[in-house]
């Protein structure tokens, strides 16, 4: 608003008053239709610098590669007022299904359910189910079984009341026969079928009516009634035809009402036989199994992820995970549970898409399991824990993110394990056990492995054309002078490949000798652990890059070699996924011996002219183009990845956890987040999925707290309408002093 200078001062302040309330009002008007606008369009951003309040890149990548539609039902009742932890959890599942609804765009619709208020909504949910085409006829087999059993059970009912009443009147004309203790066993024991099989009948009536129809249990209360009916009829038609006609004084009638038991009984015995070997026969029925686990709504409450075919539950142990370390603090709100709610869900969304399954096979020579503990040489006696695989936990996720796993033992088994339903298979190749050293004071030691095992797995790999390896610093078998270890696979990686490992040098991490300029003593108490806080660089090649902001760390680290593009063997293209930087604080000793004398004798080190200075790599991704002559259509490309720390993705490692703080906050969790997302990167890289190459899902979401529904509706208006409000009073309160 214009003002003009030959205005006198009472009406300047009063046109500057004016402006200042316009001004006010048009301000307010804007935000309130920002607000407006953004609530209609369900727009929001994530401002936190980790990304924390919005789903993981691998996530939402899986959402957009959606070829059908999801739905995401949480099965949450509300909470008491009082239960803060309960009010809490069912906020947080409320976020984590705006944020995949959102991101999932018109193909992921998701839904909060509380079946004690909802009834209407839950019986459409479970309609819904019944109708999916997985589980449409899956009960048509037990549906025929059981209107066999319904025949067949007036039948058992009929011959059972018969029999004990035929029993019944010939013991009234023979009082010796109505004390003979068999006698009345039988006589009761055929009464009782008779009540079972009607109380069985009416229990299945109220099975195949109920809200979901319970055919499969229906058939298994039939198998169970039957069986009894069956063991306590034959029964008395043995006691009849054998010992019961051994009864002194038996009247005519009597003796032939037991001879004749066998041809009454053995027809519907018959019949009663192959109703259970059919009933056996029968597998479970899969929509019960998931009622069953959304019934635990009110202990636990679950997660149902529906496809355009089947669906999954997602039960509450699988959404709220124990801390990774026993006896870890419970959380500020006292909270004895992690969130992990997008990491389940999105494998379960997984798992309902995926149309090719990939096997990974984790091979080996000798040595002890790998994927899962042997409990075959477990002595509770002197157990104090339960046996650990070492990749035990890493096995849990390459499931969920829909691997199926294998082990693959070469000294035991000459040939690949055969995986069902798997349409590839990608092989994890680990060092062979070391052979054992001959000592004459035990049985002769194992061998290592042979050339043929080697080819053994070579031809595998090859057959495959994907694969990971895990090399590494390789000590050597003695501890005498000289003496190096070795890597059975280097020769291949090496000639087929381009990539050498070279396996006998360690890579160390080193600082400066306080008080000795040019002396460098070892870093921490892990020298031989190195990660990306210090020396170790993600590049962008799609495996790492995703990680960079994560933190890895690689333990008995070797250099590799990529040899020159001119040199390569033809068609093989490598990258660098991670190096050791070029850095002064590291370097790859060679001489380890000579290293510790150093130490020893200056209290500090330097390289060694046989040392590999940084940088080097320590994870390579090679591709290896295939013969376009070779075949029609030319078969795909070949690809390994190849890590030069063995023990990278070991859980000890990749799983380990410990204080970190966070603000001014010490908070327990993982140490080295990234470890496990290399090498499920890897996998996926190999296969071709570059879709699913990402960075891991977070553990919680968090918002703002102690905020109850009212007034987190009211808050953007207070904000809009409270404060401005205060800004406009106090801009007239001005106005007024200056007036007078």
């Amino acid at each position: 608003m214009a003002v003009n200078n030959s205005m006198d001062a009472p009406r300047r302040r009063l046109v500057f008053g004016v402006n200042v309330v316009v001004q006010a009002i048009l301000a307010a008007a804007v935000v309130v239709a920002v607000i407006w606008v953004t609530g209609r369009l369900r727009l929001q951003t994530d401002l936190t610098g980790a990304g924390r309040n919005s789903l993981s890149s691998r996530t939402v990548q899986l959402l957009k590669g959606l070829d059908q539609d999801i739905r995401i039902t949480a099965v949450f009742a509300e909470p008491d007022k009082r239960d803060e932890i309960g009010q809490k959890r069912r906020r947080a599942m409320r976020d984590l299904l705006d944020l995949y609804e959102r991101a999932g765009g018109a193909r992921v619709a998701t839904a909060l359910l509380d079946p004690s208020l909802e009834k209407g909504a839950t019986d459409k949910l479970l309609q819904r189910l019944l109708e999916l085409p997985a589980y449409k006829d899956e009960a048509q087999p037990h549906q025929d079984a059981l209107a066999r059993s319904a025949e067949l059970t007036e039948q058992i009912k009929s011959l059972a009341t018969d029999e004990a009443a035929r029993l019944e009147e010939l013991a009234s004309g023979d009082p010796q026969l109505g004390r003979n203790r068999n006698f009345a066993i039988v006589r009761n024991n055929l009464r009782q079928i008779a009540r079972d099989v009607q109380q069985t009948q009416e229990k299945i009536q109220e099975l195949v009516h109920g809200e979901i129809p319970r055919f499969g249990q229906a058939a298994r209360e039939v198998r169970e009634s039957v069986k009894s009916a069956e063991l306590l009829l034959r029964d008395a038609s043995i006691w009849m035809s054998t010992d019961g006609l051994n009864i002194a004084g038996m009247t005519a009638d009597l003796q032939s009402f037991f001879q004749e038991a066998p041809g009454r009984y053995e027809p519907l015995l018959k019949e009663m036989r192959e109703l259970i070997e059919k009933a056996e026969s029968l597998k479970d029925v899969k929509v019960e199994e998931l009622y069953s686990n959304l019934t635990r709504w009110r202990t636990g409450p679950p997660v149902l992820v529906e496809s355009e075919r089947e669906a999954k539950v997602v039960p509450f142990w699988d959404l709220w995970v124990p801390p990774s370390e026993p006896g870890a603090p419970l959380g500020p709100d006292g909270d004895d549970r992690v969130f992990v709610g997008e990491a389940a869900i999105s494998s379960a969304i997984l798992q309902l898409t995926q149309k090719e399954k990939t096997a990974v096979v984790f091979t080996r020579y000798g040595g002890q399991p790998l994927l899962r503990p042997d409990f075959s040489q477990m002595n509770p006696m002197m157990m104090q824990q339960m046996p650990r695989a070492p990749y035990q936990e890493m096995n849990a996720l390459l499931e969920k993110a829909g691997f199926v796993t294998q082990e693959w033992n070469v000294q035991q088994e000459k040939a690949p394990p055969k995986v069902e339903n798997a349409a590839r298979t990608i092989y994890v190749v680990l060092p062979p056990e070391p052979p054992e050293q001959p000592d004459p004071r035990r049985p002769p030691a194992k061998p290592g492995m042979t050339p043929e095992d080697r080819k053994l797995v070579l031809d595998a790999v090859n057959a495959s054309g994907m694969a990971v390896f895990l090399a590494g610093f390789m000590p050597p078998a003695a501890p005498f002078p000289g003496a190096m270890g070795s890597y059975d696979y280097a020769d291949y990686l090496k000639s087929d490949w381009g990539v050498e490992v070279r396996f006998d040098e360690l890579t160390l991490r080193f600082v400066p000798h306080p008080e000795r300029p040019g002396q460098w003593v070892p870093a921490g108490r892990q020298p031989q652990v190195i990660s990306t806080d210090d020396v170790v660089r993600l590049t962008e090649h799609p495996i790492g890059a995703p990680l960079a902001a994560d933190r890895a760390a690689f333990v008995l680290a070797a250099p590799l070699r990529v040899a020159p593009a001119e040199s390569r063997p033809a068609g093989v293209k490598i990258d660098v996924v991670a190096e050791v930087k070029k850095t002064t604080d590291a370097w790859a000793a060679r001489d380890l011996s000579a290293l510790e004398e150093q130490l020893k004798r200056r209290q500090g080190v330097q390289p060694g002219p046989a040392d590999t200075a940084a940088p080097f790599p320590i994870a390579v991704a090679a591709t290896r183009e295939a013969d376009d002559g070779a075949a029609e259509p030319p078969p795909a490309p070949r690809r390994i990845v190849v890590f030069s720390s063995e023990h990278f993705a070991e859980d000890s490692l990749a799983q380990a956890s410990g204080l970190q703080q966070r603000g001014n906050a010490l908070v327990l969790g993982p140490l080295y987040p990234a470890n496990s997302d290399l090498l499920i990167n890897a996998l996926h890289w190999l296969t071709g999925d570059a879709d699913r190459i990402a960075v891991g899902p977070r553990g919680d979401l968090p918002r703002l707290t102690r905020l109850d529904e009212t007034w987190t509706a009211r808050l953007p208006w207070v904000l809009v309408g409270f404060w401005p409000a205060i800004a406009l009073v106090v801009g007239l309160g001005v106005w007024l002093v200056r007036r007078r």
